[in-house]
């Protein structure tokens, strides 16, 4: 068996290759510098050099020809990922990017099954459930990241139907559940260093005013917890026909306040964080502190997950809970 994976230098990609290397012969990597440093401890890796946002995908003919006609599973995780960066640069990346890999995988002739890691972000964060097996209607996004994965997992959904198909759709991945390694700040990490940042005069606070729904969920999932359950599923794949959607999030997960309250026991604070309605000058003061307004939507959002049949076919996603993992995250402060 072999598999053909893009993303797999970024920060999941890493931790994915390491899962799922030992579950085939070859495993070919799309790079574009050839960077063989990392991940090198894996004797079946063959690395490819080429573009996911060139149409041709892979630079040189012959491995063409190789992915083309030899490969049995794509696992398509390159994505820009950045709720900052510009539209054209999302749109490049992640739906363009999309586009090619699909269409080069439409002409493999040994191709059993596609995957393609989505995100929960195609969510529409005003509706109160993102099923499975759905693709929600929706027009309006706050940040060009979650429009241009819509509009990719829209593309992987029209263009599949040939193929076994699976749509992983990880939630928001933080640092490894072990060693609490991250590779950026993003997500709940922005109020973790902003309260780190700002911690002296926290020190002397009681009540701090802050724009945010105490009930909305943060559906965390660990870096390695994440791979993990990739992997698995891939091991697992009997190749029916048709699109499977799963939603990898942890159990247990915490509230908005539950997690300002871990962060208060962490840092030997008695904050109480007075919640109130979204308005522009609090919008503002996030900036400010150095959260991006590009965050300020999902700290309102009223969704939660199906997990329906990813809890039938992978039961371990139980195992993944929040409160065994949560110090780990907070330690690399």
């Amino acid at each position: 068996m072999k598999i053909f994976i893009t993303g797999a230098t970024g920060f999941l990609g890493q931790y994915l290759v390491n899962n799922i290397a030992p579950l085939f012969d070859e495993v070919y990597l799309l790079t574009r510098n050839c960077n063989q440093a990392i991940l090198n401890n894996h004797q079946n890796i063959k690395w490819i050099k080429g573009d996911i946002t060139n149409q041709e995908v892979v630079d040189d003919q012959d491995l063409r020809k190789v992915i083309l006609n030899e490969i049995d599973v794509f696992l398509h995780a390159a994505a820009l990922y950045d709720v900052q960066a510009s539209y054209s640069d999302c749109y490049l990346q992640n739906v363009l990017g999309t586009q090619n890999i699909l269409r080069l995988a439409k002409r493999s002739k040994s191709l059993k099954v596609f995957y393609y890691i989505s995100t929960i972000a195609v969510g529409d964060d005003n509706c109160f459930f993102l099923e499975e097996d759905i693709l929600p209607s929706r027009s309006n996004f706050t940040d060009h990241y979650s429009e241009t994965k819509y509009l990719a997992e829209k593309l992987v959904r029209e263009t599949m139907f040939n193929f076994p198909t699976r749509i992983i759709r990880p939630g928001i991945i933080v640092g490894d559940s072990e060693s609490g390694e991250m590779s950026k700040i993003d997500g709940p990490y922005y109020f973790m260093f902003t309260i780190k940042k700002y911690i002296s005069i926290l020190e002397k606070s009681r009540v701090v005013p802050l724009s945010f729904n105490p009930q909305t969920r943060l559906p965390i999932i660990p870096v390695d917890h994440c791979a993990r359950f990739v992997s698995l599923l891939i091991q697992r794949d009997k190749y029916e026909a048709g699109i499977k959607t799963y939603h990898l999030i942890s159990e247990d997960i915490p509230s908005i306040k539950n997690f300002l309250d871990d962060l208060n026991l962490y840092f030997g604070l008695k904050v109480h964080y007075l919640p109130f309605f979204k308005n522009t000058f609090s919008k503002n003061l996030l900036s400010v502190l150095g959260i991006p307004p590009q965050v300020y939507p999902f700290m309102f959002s009223k969704l939660s997950y199906d997990k329906s049949r990813t809890l039938e076919e992978l039961p371990e996603l139980k195992e993944s809970r929040y409160g065994t993992f949560k110090d780990k995250i907070f330690g690399i402060l």
